[in-house]
């Protein structure tokens, strides 16, 4: 019921600019010409995907399907509130809120936000299916984080930091529900708490970001055992501006994540294991990009069981946020046959969502 009401309420907040606006035209909806800024913005994507996999004579698949259609609203409710709510349509299941949520600027530069979205953890966490360096979800992800990654009803705070000369800093922390399966069994009854600090620098010849992200929350029902999850992130850009309508405008690109889990099985046993997965990738002429992966994660209940994935990607941006892209992955999966798996997206933009960072470390 709470979250029913959560999600009217942050709904009816978005909606109502539009509500009030019924007597202009869709252009005066897009656009406030009183003030030369976007009021409400309506977007759509589609992702259309073939996938091969050759893990065996016995374990082979081909598959061609319409992966995920995503509707967005976003609105400018204030000149400090903001709102945005996203609808997406996975392959053979129904719409389903996939966020919904509120921005706010408060005094002293702070800001805050409420509702359900993609947490502050690490940096994949918080970019959406279409808009990720490659097809894949990297392995450590999947084991301690699962195929829908950290997306929790939650509270987040967090500031930023103007150090000088292209230097940034932030903070930021957060209460959320402890819904996800992988990391908490779904314990929604307990609460998780995560938090993460930021360090960026960006001039016209280099970019780089540092993020340490601490997650935590219990993993049982009688709410004794805890999962401990620490992140460090990394992105580096040489030329960040290269292809600047682009997404991933930087000539070259080095990013990824290392991962440290500690799950507590019983109160004398604690499972610790590390993954991390690392992408390097090349524009080598603006909208055509070439790159590498490499992947490796250990079992969140045992520690010796290891996976490893090694990658390539061509991606091309037939427009500025639209891409069409190829990926070939060998996979050395513990205790399953290994096997290459070739993942074919196009993403086709109808109307492109800007949602806003919670935190603008790289302007």
């Amino acid at each position: 019921m709470r979250k029913a009401l959560l999600m009217a309420a942050i709904t009816a907040a978005i909606l109502n600019p539009v509500l009030a606006s019924t007597s202009h035209d869709l252009t005066s909806l897009n656009k406030s010409k009183n003030h030369g800024v976007e009021n409400v913005k309506l977007g759509a994507n589609m992702d259309l995907s073939a996938v091969s996999r050759d893990f065996g004579s016995e374990n082979g698949e081909v598959e061609l399907q319409l992966r995920e259609v995503e509707l967005s609203l976003e609105a400018q409710i204030k000149p400090w509130l903001y709102g945005m709510i996203f609808l997406t349509k996975p392959s053979d299941e129904p719409f389903d809120v996939e966020e919904a949520a509120v921005l706010a600027d408060l005094n002293y530069g702070i800001r805050l936000k409420a509702g359900k979205y993609r947490n502050e953890f690490g940096l994949l966490n918080v970019i959406h299916e279409p808009e990720r360096p490659q097809v894949s979800l990297p392995l450590p992800i999947i084991e301690f984080l699962g195929g829908e990654q950290l997306r929790e009803p939650s509270i987040t705070i967090g500031k930023t930091i103007d150090i000088g000369n292209g230097h940034r800093g932030g903070v930021s922390l957060a209460l959320l529900n402890s819904e996800n399966e992988k990391a908490f069994n779904a314990q929604s009854r307990d609460k998780g708490y995560s938090g993460k600090l930021y360090y960026g620098y960006k001039s016209s010849a280099t970019a780089y970001q540092l993020g340490f992200s601490a997650l935590t929350g219990k993993n049982d029902a009688a709410g004794k055992l805890s999962t401990n999850l620490q992140a460090i992130d990394f992105r580096y850009m040489l030329q960040p501006d290269y292809a600047s309508k682009y997404d991933y405008s930087a000539r070259f690109m080095l990013l990824g994540e290392m991962f440290y889990n500690q799950r507590e099985i019983t109160i004398s046993n604690t499972s610790k294991a590390m993954g991390y997965w690392a992408i390097a990738d090349y524009q080598f002429v603006p909208a055509h990009h070439i790159g590498i992966g490499l992947e490796s994660t250990e079992g969140r209940f045992d520690k010796s069981i290891k996976s490893k994935a090694q990658s390539v990607h061509y991606s091309w941006y037939y427009s500025s946020h639209g891409r069409l892209q190829l990926e070939a992955r060998r996979l050395n999966i513990d205790n399953a046959d290994d096997g290459l798996e070739i993942l074919l997206q196009w993403n086709i933009v109808l109307g492109p969502h800007s949602e806003n960072p919670f935190l603008s470390i790289l302007e």
